[in-house]
């Protein structure tokens, strides 16, 4: 969409007075304005499904957000990835030409190109060992019962989401009341994400025990990661806590939540795990997503049986 200063300078005044939920609804209607009908009616559709994904304001979209996206497109028809992504694309473009967000993150993602995540984002399990051995040197080295917490939180975070395969606003939305008991370890209860459905993730009794340590006196009702200010611990605020711990061990800055989900995903299937229940427990809406740790780390290949050269 081509924009004239006098056109940008009205959008961004018809929104800038509004509050986030209807600057974000001012926004996209602008967006659509003077489309046609039948278009207005399946771009609103387009973007419905990627602001439930979001689950968050889209002047806060990463693009660690829109690979992830994508991601969610890797069974159906390219056509349809392409309609889907472009109108993301074009949104966000338009939204950065009035000022709305600061980068037009959506310029990175290619339409011809989905980002294969699993193979460029991987970590094996000597990677995670590095993670969590750097969040604990955090730990021992913290002087003041604050910095104890915040060092501790840090360390079961990046035991949770490896071990549970959250996603990230899964482990931010967590409160005490999603924990609780199953004989001598427990187990957490993730609300629906992502147009998926409930379900209930089974913890080894060692990380029960440091989650139920930390948990202290608090509430059913409290966040079990909380920020600095009290509440749940933001989206945004989650990846800066992965990316530098991941730095701390010597790993790519490029480290985030998602990148311990998918470690764990390729690590069950490598030890042997039914995909069925690795589909269940990472919450995918069908195996054919969670097939794609097997074929990115085959067991076998016909390469190993040609002569050595």
């Amino acid at each position: 969409m081509s924009l004239s200063i006098v056109q940008v300078n009205k959008y961004r005044q018809a929104i800038a007075s509004l509050p986030n939920a209807q600057a974000e609804a001012k926004l996209i209607a602008l967006w659509l304005d003077g489309k046609a009908r039948s278009t207005v009616q399946s771009y609103q559709r387009y973007i419905r499904r990627f602001l439930e994904f979001l689950d968050k304001p889209l002047k806060k979209v990463t693009y660690e957000d829109l690979v992830e996206y994508s991601t969610q497109f890797q069974t159906t028809a390219d056509s349809t990835r392409r309609i889907y992504i472009a109108a993301v694309k074009s949104l966000i473009s338009f939204a950065h030409k009035i000022g709305y967000i600061p980068f037009n993150v959506g310029m990175a993602i290619k339409l011809g190109e989905l980002p294969d995540v699993i193979n460029e984002r991987y970590l094996d399990e000597a990677d995670i060992k590095l993670m969590v051995r750097a969040a604990q040197k955090h730990l021992e080295a913290a002087k003041t019962p604050k910095r104890q917490s915040t060092a501790k939180r840090n360390l079961l975070i990046i035991k949770l989401l490896y071990q549970a395969g959250l996603r990230a606003s899964e482990i931010c939305q967590l409160t005490w009341a999603d924990l609780t008991p199953r004989h001598d370890s427990g187990q957490v209860y993730v609300r629906k994400a992502k147009g998926n459905k409930n379900r209930t993730i089974l913890i080894k009794s060692k990380l029960w025990a440091e989650l139920m340590e930390f948990k202290d006196n608090a509430s059913a009702t409290d966040a079990v990661f909380s920020s600095q200010k009290g509440g749940h611990l933001e989206r945004q605020n989650l990846h800066p806590i992965v990316k530098a711990i991941a730095v701390e061990a010597g790993l790519s800055a490029k480290v985030s939540a998602h990148w311990l989900r998918h470690a764990h995903g390729s690590h069950a299937i490598e030890r042997g795990t039914n995909p069925v229940l690795v589909k269940d427990t990472l919450g995918h809406s069908n195996l054919a997503i969670t097939d794609r740790y097997l074929k990115a780390r085959p067991h076998d290949s016909s390469a190993l049986n040609l002569i050595d050269l």
